[in-house]
């Protein structure tokens, strides 16, 4: 019966807006990555190895944008590390060019959110690996 009245609180709260969530912060530079089409091929980057690889690829992406982006200010550097070192361990067993571009997405990811510092993500710099 008190499991039946806590569940009924709660309920009742969630439905008046008293157990309401704080909307998350407004970041329009993840926003715009979000909107990117990725994995095409461009100057740099041939595009995804095989057709049906773009679409996960693209995906394991967007979802990290998506959990960075839902992340509460202050935001907490290391966190967002960790979200984009899982992004990096996500796309393992795609093909090298295609991990690569992951990485430079996750660096583009890191400064759209105004750090400074490298990732630390990577055995060269940042820049390097931008450039690769």
């Amino acid at each position: 019966m008190l499991c039946y009245v806590k569940y009924t609180v709660l309920i009742s709260l969630a439905l008046t807006g008293c157990a309401k969530a704080s909307p998350p912060p407004e970041r329009p530079a993840l926003t715009a990555l979000l909107k990117q089409s990725k994995f095409k091929p461009d100057g740099h980057y041939t595009g995804a190895d095989t057709p049906e690889d773009r679409k996960p690829l693209q995906d394991a992406v967007d979802a990290a944008i998506l959990d960075i982006r839902a992340m509460p200010d202050p935001l907490d550097r290391e966190a967002v590390r960790k979200r984009l070192s899982s992004l990096l361990g996500d796309v393992d067993m795609f093909a090298t060019e295609d991990r690569d571009e992951v990485g430079r997405y996750a660096i583009r990811v890191w400064r759209a959110l105004g750090f400074k510092k490298e990732t630390g993500l990577f055995y060269m710099s940042d820049d390097r690996v931008l450039q690769q």
